[in-house]
């Protein structure tokens, strides 16, 4: 039953035959209906929906109360803590803590500073090598003979040693085991150059 209707009997009940004016204004009250999703007259709710509504407001409010209560309370004991503290001989003052804060960050811009350092120096010192060898796929031919042949005739061997390893076995010899222990030269198509620190 709509809440217009449910004021009309209980006027026709009551000894003056109405309400209070305002029981018969609520046609121009409006009720945010979340099941509805829009805005309707007070008048044209159910009555069960208005006392459930009104029941869900109520509780709300008493959870806002008890929350404001517990918010008001917290404030106090803040209050209590921060007064403790201020008397407290055993807490580091707040000139003293703001240096300690100023050299605990400059402390961490130094060792940020010398990991950098160390890892540049460790970069320089070992090199980021990535396979190991500097040539590849180089064909084991007279071509191929030729190329190494030449790079070691200028090589700086002062500081610097050569290795000429085979790559991919022949066609012919796979499958006999020659790749168990690494194939010799002879026993490749291609070759690798690495080149090494002494």
């Amino acid at each position: 039953m709509k809440i217009h209707r449910v004021v009309q009997m209980l006027g026709a009940t009551t000894s003056t035959g109405k309400l209070a004016d305002d029981m018969y204004n609520l046609g121009h009250k409006d009720y945010y209906s979340e099941a509805q999703d829009r805005y309707i007259p007070i008048s044209h709710m159910d009555f069960q929906h208005m006392v459930r509504a009104f029941v869900k407001q109520n509780d709300e409010d008493v959870r806002t109360d008890t929350q404001e209560g517990k918010v008001k309370e917290l404030e106090l004991e803040n209050q209590r803590l921060v007064q403790q503290l201020e008397h407290d001989e055993t807490v580091v003052p707040r000139e003293a803590y703001q240096a300690m804060k100023e050299r605990y960050g400059h402390e961490v811009n130094n060792a940020e500073y010398w990991k950098a350092q160390y890892r540049i120096a460790n970069d320089l010192l070992q090199p980021n090598k990535g396979c190991g060898y500097v040539f590849s796929e180089i064909p084991n031919d007279t071509d191929g003979q030729e190329f190494v042949d030449k790079m070691k005739k200028f090589f700086n061997k002062k500081t610097y040693k050569m290795r000429v390893r085979g790559q991919h076995i022949k066609p012919e010899l796979k499958g006999t085991g020659a790749t168990y222990f690494g194939q010799n030269l002879n026993e490749s198509t291609h070759m690798r150059v690495y080149i090494d620190n002494k």
